[in-house]
């Protein structure tokens, strides 16, 4: 991948056209390390209840519905990554995977909001990078849109892949094509102060 982060998080040409990602990609999946479970409340076979997780990080929990003992339907789960730590995803889930419409937020500061397809963002949605804390209902989807650094676009098996905007927080993005993370293609890069300038991506690499 051609991710890079310079000491401010740019990194420009001498046409000062280029503006590298400072993102990295999200990649993870629920509940890797469970040492026993308990369902606490209601139904956990085939209904709606609260299952409970011990992990080597402390305690997870799953609030949602259940099929043949598996999330299936609308859920909210909160995994503990440290003891102050702890990442969230709320909804939608198929036979144990995160399968729809859904939020997740890693427990380090980055947010997704959109589509899932077996565990991995799959169809559209907006990547947010850096937001700090994570405090649901606080910040609408358009609202973090306009004031924070992120993609929102088309992705393929976890990655920016497909027609995409790039925003980065001082007010620059890029709009245009992506594969595997890279920009590539036709796009257009707009400057925060109103100009632009049409480019051409190769995989990555700057072409004009």
């Amino acid at each position: 991948m051609k991710l890079y982060r310079s000491g401010t998080g740019y990194l420009f040409t001498v046409m000062l056209v280029v503006q590298w990602f400072g993102a990295q990609p999200l990649q993870a999946q629920p509940l890797q390390e469970v040492i026993s479970s308990e369902c606490v409340y209601g139904d956990c076979e085939n209904g709606r209840g609260t299952m409970e997780f011990k992990t080597p990080a402390g305690t997870a929990v799953y609030r949602g519905s259940f099929k043949d003992g598996r999330f299936d339907g609308y859920g909210r789960l909160e995994e503990p990554l440290s003891f102050t730590e702890k990442a969230v995803y709320v909804g939608d889930w198929a036979a144990g995977k995160r399968n729809g419409r859904g939020k997740y937020y890693d427990g380090k500061g980055d947010l997704y909001i959109g589509d899932w397809r077996d565990d991995k963002r799959h169809g559209h949605g907006s990547y947010f990078v850096n937001i700090g804390r994570w405090n649901e209902n606080e910040h609408s989807e358009f609202w973090l849109s306009q004031h924070t650094e992120n993609y929102t676009g088309e992705f393929q098996n976890d990655l920016y892949h497909g027609q995409g905007v790039y925003r980065w927080k001082n007010g620059n993005r890029y709009e245009g094509g992506f594969f595997a993370n890279d920009r590539h293609g036709f796009g257009t890069f707009y400057y925060s102060t109103g100009t632009k300038r049409e480019q051409l991506w190769d995989y990555g690499d700057f072409v004009r």
